[in-house]
């Protein structure tokens, strides 16, 4: 394959990873965060949250098995990324009528039902939603840039798809701003309050859904031709599930060896991650007008998005194993700064960019590390084992381990008293929890590397 042999991607690959890169991850930030602070104004129940956040998992997971092993079968990504994107734009204009007014419509005007539908309308929208983007982003355009990228420029890449998260919150940043998300609380009623905001949001879901099935049709012109191997020849139910067969296990020790290392950091990430919107958003000092947020997060992941591109454009050069300890080390680091700094701005934005830092390093050399070592022949099939271990069982332990770590409780209801818990800060315990763990993990792959190494050396 030429961008095996050849280290220069060429403009329209790199055209290619950047537009559909960044729009998939608008996509997912969507559904990962900005959902979350959308589903919290209309409930103000942290349990939707996490309701979310385990079903997507589990839901891009099923499909990433299904559509993964099938795209390597037919020898195709282009198209299953393409139509995929297109009606992903679709599930993500949905969200924007599942709110508080609509649902409680649906339960006749009662306050509670009308909450409780809230949670349920949207995890049906987000498990729709999540089944489009792991066909064509999870499955497709994952093994894409797995096919595309070598060794060589991996690193970068890698470091450079690891900042399009920040970049789309960025963007969902601005045009939530413009719009007036959050909006202001005040001393309102959550369901009046929930209303209030609901017109912006509808207009937000619109546009980026709108823009996510634009990317679609482009992606139709402008994904360079297929070139990978279909794998007609093999029997489609086995070829899904090989990469948990122990024969296939045994033959790629540091495969699995690392998807391990990723478990336990995204174990981590997946702790705060769905909820750090919310944190910031509720801390006293922030302020009822949004902005205070919005600045102390634009800064948060601006400053760690600089620091990793420089890392990123030396991760060749310094060596992905070498920099992961440190990256996990100033992730516990932010965690332990964001548990026990009072209310000070300026010391919450200081841990806040080294647990967004540590995280974005940490992602880009395990996902550089990840491709590395996936089998060629199997790359759409592996995409699979690589959501089970990064990305489902992170999302369900993570972000239910934080939900029983809440100590905060916040009224939901005036007229009852009815209260559901808020994040709070004693969820970075459960990231400190996860970092300590990802360290042996890492010093057995690095051990493993050390092993393989040698072996190698002596058949020579």
């Amino acid at each position: 394959m030429e961008a095996k042999r050849n280290e220069k991607l060429g403009a329209r690959r790199w055209a290619s990873i950047l537009l559909i890169g960044l729009f998939g991850q608008i996509a997912w930030a969507i559904e990962n965060n900005y959902i979350n602070l959308w589903v919290y104004s209309q409930s103000h129940d942290a349990a939707h949250i996490t309701w979310m956040t385990a079903a997507s998992s589990v839901v891009a997971t099923v499909t990433t098995f299904f559509i993964g092993a099938l795209s390597d079968k037919v020898g195709k990504r282009k198209i299953f990324i393409a139509a995929g994107y297109f009606i992903w734009g679709i599930t993500v204009a949905l969200f924007g009528v599942m709110s508080f007014a609509n649902m409680s419509n649906l339960a006749g005007g009662n306050l509670v039902n009308g909450i409780l539908l809230v949670g349920i309308m949207n995890v049906i929208v987000d498990c729709l939603m999540t089944f489009f983007g792991s066909s064509s982003n999870d499955a497709a355009f994952n093994a894409f840039v797995t096919d595309q990228t070598n060794e060589k420029n991996r690193p970068f890449v890698e470091s450079v798809l690891s900042v399009m998260p920040l970049i789309s919150l960025a963007l969902m940043l601005g045009l939530g701003m413009i719009l007036g998300i959050p909006g202001t609380q005040g001393e309102t009623p959550n369901d009046v309050w929930a209303n209030q905001v609901a017109g912006p949001w509808l207009i937000f879901f619109m546009i980026f859904g709108v823009a996510t099935s634009i990317v679609g049709v482009i992606a139709f012109f402008l994904l360079p031709k297929d070139t990978i191997e279909a794998t007609r020849d093999s029997n489609y139910w086995k070829h899904m599930v090989k990469g948990f067969f122990p024969k296939t296990i045994k033959a790629n020790p540091l495969f699995y060896i690392a998807l391990l290392a990723f478990m336990f950091f995204n174990i981590g990430v997946d702790s705060f991650m769905p909820y750090i919107m919310v944190y910031m958003q509720n801390l006293p000092f922030m302020g009822n007008n949004g902005g205070d947020f919005i600045l102390a997060l634009g800064i948060i992941f601006g400053v760690s998005a600089i620091i990793v591109l420089g890392v990123g454009a030396l991760l060749n050069k310094i060596g992905k194993l070498k920099v992961l300890i440190p990256a996990v080390t100033v992730m516990f680091i932010g965690a332990l700064g964001l548990f026990l700094i009072g209310n000070s701005f300026a010391w919450n934005i200081v841990a806040g960019i080294a647990l967004i830092a540590g995280y974005l390093v940490g992602t880009a050399a395990l996902g550089a590390e990840i491709r590395d070592l996936t089998p060629e022949n199997d790359v759409g099939a592996f995409q699979s084992v690589r959501m089970v271990f990064a990305v489902m069982i992170p999302m369900i332990v993570g972000s239910n381990v934080s939900l029983l770590a809440f100590q905060t409780e916040e009224v939901f209801d005036p007229s009852t008293g009815s209260t559901a818990k808020a994040p709070d800060r004693f969820m970075f315990i459960v990231t400190m929890a996860a970092c300590v763990l990802t360290i042996p993990m890492i010093i057995w792959l690095a051990i493993g590397h050390k092993k393989k190494n040698l072996v190698a050396e002596v058949k020579e």
